[in-house]
């Protein structure tokens, strides 16, 4: 009984084999690209957009708008990051960031504007506090 389950378990791995290197070469690729995408690093570039916004749209908020133009790029980029996954968890898109040339509801990127602005202070505020290291 067992060298027959045995034997069957090898017989499906043979034709899985068969069957995947019969495919096309571009095919086997893509479904590779899709397999390794949740563990290959695809980070998105979030200093530039965030200093150009802090530039422009913090004239109202100075001390904030120094401290995220004093941060070196890869602050900047970490705290995108987290701006990102916090708002992708809220369902608030923030492609009025990212790409400030595509069309985006006047009121939505208001409220996700002021999303970011009062993530941003609470960060500043918690940078503030913290004890230096000893």
């Amino acid at each position: 009984m067992h060298a027959l389950v045995i034997f069957l378990v090898l017989l499906m791995l043979v034709y899985i084999v068969v069957s995947i290197i019969a495919q096309p070469k571009e095919k086997l690729q893509q479904a590779w690209s899709n397999m390794a995408s949740p563990f290959t690093s695809k980070t998105r570039d979030w200093a530039t957009p965030m200093k150009a916004w802090a530039e422009t749209s913090l004239g109202h908020e100075k001390p904030l708008q120094a401290w995220l133009l004093a941060l070196p790029n890869e602050g900047l980029q970490a705290l995108g990051e987290k701006i990102a996954e916090f708002c992708a968890e809220m369902n608030v898109g923030l492609a009025w960031l990212t790409d400030p040339a595509e069309p985006t509801d006047p009121a939505i990127k208001q409220a996700a504007e002021e999303m970011v602005v009062d993530y941003c202070k609470i960060c500043l505020k918690a940078v503030r506090n913290q004890k230096p290291a000893n």
